[in-house]
């Protein structure tokens, strides 16, 4: 069989290893997104609160029980809330400065995981195109070189089409994935800045 045969052989069965170890990083990545995310927002049971109940305490003034959460929590919107309380002002300006800096940091830091899977969503089903694309060069090539009949052409196109559907496998679940954190994560960050834009109504208010 001529050498550069065996070559394009061997890269399109190096991209079905290399769409292997991207499936492995992609779950890793969602995992890891999961894991961030969940602590962000936070439950009753590890240190979250409901806005409702946040949005009580700002309404009525109750800064002992909102300082506490606070400091005991380690959720996005307890720390918007430390923001807030660190800042030690009444002007609105500063305030609003202070938290849009906080949270635009937290946003940075959690979107890491999201452009990973934004990558590996949109970049893998053309990898496994290539992979494809080489699956049946080579074909073709044993073809002409009179080194393999029809049936085994069909067999060998068969299994270069085994890349495209390993690169669509990794790009479908990195895709959604994406969506739904992204979705999440706006969610949390919406969250925060209500409770942000609470407080300063309450101060311009004069309360």
């Amino acid at each position: 069989m001529p050498l550069w045969i065996t070559v394009v052989q061997f890269i399109s069965r190096s991209v079905l290893v290399l769409l292997f170890f991207l499936s492995i990083w992609s779950v890793a990545t969602m995992l890891r997104c999961s894991r961030m995310l969940n602590k962000a927002d936070g439950s009753p049971k590890n240190g979250g609160n409901s806005p409702d109940k946040t949005s009580e305490w700002i309404a009525t003034g109750q800064w002992g029980p909102f300082r506490e959460w606070a400091e005991k929590s380690d959720t996005l919107h307890a720390g918007t809330a430390r923001v807030i309380l660190q800042t030690e002002s009444n002007d609105p300006a500063r305030v609003d400065r202070a938290v849009k800096s906080y949270l635009s940091l937290e946003r940075s830091r959690l979107e890491r995981g999201l452009t990973t899977l934004a990558t590996l969503g949109s970049n893998a089903p053309f990898i496994g195109l290539f992979g494809t694309v080489l699956g049946v060069i080579q074909s073709f090539g044993a073809l002409g070189a009179h080194r393999t009949d029809a049936a085994d052409i069909m067999v060998g196109i068969s299994e270069a089409l085994v890349a495209t559907a390993f690169g669509l496998f990794v790009a479908i679940p990195a895709v959604v994935a994406f969506n739904l954190f992204a979705r999440r994560l706006r969610g949390i960050i919406v969250k925060s800045e209500a409770m942000k834009d609470l407080y300063l109504s309450r101060v311009q208010g004069g309360c």
